[in-house]
């Protein structure tokens, strides 16, 4: 699965998704979620941006965003406080 951010969900992130197993059932999450046309989905759009505008859609937070800082950004944070 592409993962471009990461979310922590209250379980702990053992949440999981189900269904989209077959072909069909990824078309028909496609138009749905995106609000696209069969044409586009079948014929005009290719599958990797499909796949990446699924991924990227805006949803709600239900748990805390995972931020990744080096330890560079946290001794310079920390040398700003004092």
């Amino acid at each position: 699965m592409c993962r471009l951010s990461e979310e922590r969900d209250r379980d702990g992130g053992k949440s999981e998704i189900a269904g989209n197993e077959t072909m069909l059932g990824q078309i028909s999450s496609f138009i749905e979620n995106l609000h696209l046309s069969y044409r586009e989905v079948y014929e005009i759009i290719p599958y990797r941006n499909l796949i990446l505008m699924q991924k990227d859609k805006l949803h709600i937070v239900t748990g805390s965003i995972v931020k990744k800082e080096s330890g560079k950004e946290m001794a310079e944070r920390r040398r700003r406080k004092k």
